[in-house]
């Protein structure tokens, strides 16, 4: 399994970090990190079919080395590769999914399988 960073957060004290906002609207979804005296720094994923979120206790360490305030994407991750084997559907709404991961400090790790993911500040 290898491991790749698709968005780093801009640079920022963890101090700062005031906690996160996950919203799904419309088969998209969007991780909102609030951050102290600056401007929130969002995550849209395209195409979301599915979230997870662990609680910081219950994350593995492999997962806050690799995904620290960052966004990854796992390649050939078992989950994935399992979702994708269920999907029976006839007409996907997605033409490739991939499986990101950030872990925040404090509040846990998100996990999400999707389209794309784009950062924005706002």
């Amino acid at each position: 399994m290898t491991v790749r960073v698709v968005i780093e957060l801009p640079q920022f004290d963890t101090g700062e970090y005031e906690g996160c906002e996950y919203l799904m609207r419309g088969g998209d979804s969007v991780l909102t990190i609030k951050l102290s005296g600056r401007p929130n720094f969002s995550i849209e994923f395209k195409r979301t079919r599915w979230h997870r979120f662990t609680q910081l206790h219950s994350c593995k360490h492999q997962w806050i080395e690799q995904a620290y305030f960052r966004v990854v994407e796992i390649d050939a991750a078992e989950a994935l590769n399992q979702f994708l084997a269920a999907d029976a559907s006839s007409i996907r709404a997605y033409k490739k999914l991939h499986h990101y991961r950030i872990f925040l400090d404090e509040t846990g790790c998100h996990e999400v399988f999707a389209e794309s993911a784009h950062g924005l500040s706002s």
